[in-house]
């Protein structure tokens, strides 16, 4: 009797070393903030985007974007319905090439509208301003050209295409505002 209790108390003991005996959570770590439906939204929006790119693209997260978001989203052309531009990584026989990609959305559908080229290592900045302070937003491209600095594009919407108006150096964090 004794020899089977002892079998089962080390059986039992090993049960509870080799499964481990986890700290349940406390509340605080239980708890995360509230998903917006706009948040959501995006989400799926992002996914569909992403479809409609080449095959084998790497997408590439802005440095300076909000909470690692890999589409922007702002209205270029003033219509109300917001376009949405991703920065991607494609490799072809000749090296990596980057490429911003811009999205209308039309009948309820996405459409790749223009797309142009980048430069350098990476994107640090992809967002929209009126920065000519016409009443409509330019898509403004910060690109990482490494111990060089960063470069600025800015773009303007003319005719559903993307129209390079302006290119500068720049050092440190982009401030737009």
């Amino acid at each position: 009797m004794l020899n089977k209790l002892g079998r089962t108390g080390i059986m039992l003991t090993m049960l509870l070393i080799l499964g481990g005996c986890g700290i349940p959570a406390t509340p605080i770590d239980m708890i995360k903030p509230p998903v917006s439906t706009n948040s959501q939204e995006r989400g799926t929006v992002s996914h569909e985007l992403i479809k409609l790119l080449p095959d084998q693209v790497k997408l590439i997260v802005p440095m300076q974007s909000e909470e690692g978001q890999d589409v922007t989203f702002g209205d270029m052309d003033g219509d109300g319905i917001d376009e949405a531009v991703v920065v991607y990584e494609e490799s072809n026989s000749s090296g990596k090439l980057l490429k911003a990609v811009l999205f209308k959305q039309q009948d309820n559908k996405w459409r790749i509208v223009s797309e142009v080229n980048g430069y350098g290592y990476g994107v640090v900045y992809a967002g929209f301003s009126d920065l000519n302070h016409d009443g409509l937003p330019e898509l403004a491209l910060g690109w990482s050209l490494g111990a060089a600095g960063s470069g600025l594009d800015v773009y303007e919407l003319h005719n559903d295409k993307l129209e390079l108006v302006a290119k500068k150096e720049y050092r440190g964090k982009l401030d737009l505002e």
